[in-house]
């Protein structure tokens, strides 16, 4: 089903999934696909009956970035990133449920950003990912400046970003960023799998290890371990808990429902 112009949205077992539709520019981004990314993203967040969301591409891309030949009427560049690009990306993030990334070619620029934003990427075989922007004369944007510090530190998100340098699928792997790199023949079967596999985790737990690891990047140890505690109390009150030791005592798989 959808009702989108710039993307396609299909709904099953509690399975989400995006594709990018602008294969003519490489599902490069422009205003109108990133408001319809977003929107997506905050109807899953109010819907009981998504459990997952599944991002990937259309065509020979996963998205090129920017759509730089749409053009835009504000030039103030800061502005535009207020409007479009960061709602789109705090949306995906704030969003309380796993966000897969399923990087079909290659994702540069803002393009790597949003795959990057997502919580768990599998890439691939001959995907890559690219931050251009300083090709332009850009800095990076879009969420990638915390991204890559959170999964690769300092130096190594400094190389990406002034050297505009390509990272293959594989080795983004080596490096932490890609959790699977996949083959052509395999690569529709294990979208669909992964996505099936997340929808039938905790849905609760997922959303709380997903807020926590994103606050203990910004927090000291002791402000991190009274989050966890928080969080680990909560969690412990829900129905999912009980299934999990319930099923664990009576070795059966657990059936979460996500409260």
């Amino acid at each position: 089903m959808s009702s989108y112009h710039f993307l396609s949205l299909s709904q099953l077992n509690g399975v989400w999934t995006i594709h990018l539709k602008r294969p003519e520019v490489y599902n490069a981004l422009n205003a109108g696909l990133i408001h319809e990314i977003r929107d997506v993203a905050e109807k899953a967040k109010a819907s009981e009956s998504a459990r997952v969301l599944v991002i990937t591409g259309e065509g020979k891309a996963f998205c090129s970035g920017a759509d730089l030949k749409s053009g835009t009427s504000d030039s103030d560049l800061g502005a535009v990133l207020r409007s479009t690009y960061n709602p789109m990306i705090l949306a995906l993030r704030g969003l309380d449920k796993p966000v897969i990334g399923a990087i079909n070619g290659p994702a540069a620029g803002a393009g790597c950003s949003l795959a990057l934003a997502c919580d768990y990427i599998i890439a691939k075989e001959g995907a890559y990912f690219a931050e251009l922007f300083v090709q332009i004369g850009l800095t990076l944007d879009a969420g990638s400046t915390a991204f890559l510090m959170q999964s690769l530190g300092y130096h190594k998100a400094f190389e990406l970003a002034a050297t505009a340098k390509k990272i293959s699928a594989e080795e983004a792997k080596v490096w932490g960023l890609v959790a699977e790199v996949v083959s052509e023949e395999n690569w529709e079967n294990r979208v669909q799998a992964i996505g099936e596999e997340f929808a039938q985790r905790p849905t609760l737990a997922l959303a709380l290890i997903k807020r926590e690891l994103q606050r203990a990047h910004h927090q000291d140890l002791a402000t991190v371990l009274e989050m966890e505690a928080e969080a680990q109390r909560h969690a412990g009150y829900s129905k999912d808990f009980q299934e999990g030791v319930t099923s664990f005592l009576e070795k059966r798989a657990p059936k979460f429902v996500g409260k």
